[in-house]
């Protein structure tokens, strides 16, 4: 069980790899991005000085292999096909572990994984059509889901090479999806937010200590940092309230 939740908690550490990759590539500084990173402290298993140093995708890949946290292919040459690795090694990791440990007998929990890692691989197949990357190529990225929509499927949508299509199948992802196809990429991680959130909310808790009431107050915990951080931000920018309401995740 505690090989399991450490591995699941690392999902915080890929989080902050991603934003690292995304911001570099838009050009900020580091200490923007500095601001920005979850406060993981050594939560996941590799020092992010060295990746906010790094010169390049290739530095960081090198980095990230050396670390022996994560399988990175030769061949990944662009941030978002870098950050689709990164987070099939990490569902992987937590599918695999989940399966030797009564978590694997739980249906609210394998719900719940489900939910996440559908939406990781439905952002990974939207993000890598607008940038009207090649099917095959799409399909290597996508990670298996035991306990959600099968690869069949969704490598079926992504050779019609349509965002729309993925929007009529998957209506209850509908706003995750609209702003992922919109470029949106941080309301994209709101919205997702959001989803689960209405996931847990949904379900009854019949044990007080469970892997599912473990999970909830995870997640609780991270919907109340962001929208803590949230508000600062929007205070200190003087924000409209209206844009305010954006940001936070709420029912």
């Amino acid at each position: 069980m505690r090989k399991f939740f450490e591995a699941y908690l690392r999902k915080y550490e890929v989080l902050n790899l991603t934003w690292i990759l995304r911001m570099r590539a838009g050009g900020a500084s580091r200490e923007m991005i500095g601001q920005i990173l979850l406060p993981t402290g050594r939560l996941g298993g590799i020092d992010l000085e060295p990746i906010l140093e790094a010169e390049n995708i290739e530095a960081v890949k090198r980095i990230l292999r050396q670390s022996g946290a994560y399988k990175i292919p030769e061949d990944v040459e662009d941030p978002l096909q870098l950050e689709a690795e990164l987070w099939r090694s990490h569902y992987q990791r937590v599918f695999k572990l989940a399966s030797r440990t009564r978590i694997s007998d739980s249906r609210e929990v394998r719900g719940f994984l489900g939910i996440e890692l559908d939406l990781s691989n439905l952002r990974t197949c939207i993000l890598a059509l607008l940038r009207n990357w090649d099917p095959e190529r799409i399909r290597g990225l996508l990670v298996d889901n035991p306990a959600g929509t099968s690869l069949k499927l969704l490598r079926e949508l992504v050779e019609k090479k349509d965002p729309r299509i993925f929007m009529e199948h998957f209506s209850r992802f509908r706003s995750f999806l609209e702003k992922a196809a919109s470029g949106d990429v941080w309301l994209m991680e709101i919205e997702a937010l959001r989803i689960l959130k209405r996931y847990v909310d949904s379900e009854r808790i019949n044990k007080f200590i469970s892997f599912f009431y473990i999970l909830r107050y995870i997640l609780e915990l991270e919907i109340e940092y962001r929208n803590l951080r949230a508000i600062a931000v929007a205070i200190h920018h003087n924000l409209p309230q209206e844009s305010r309401r954006m940001l936070l995740i709420t029912d």
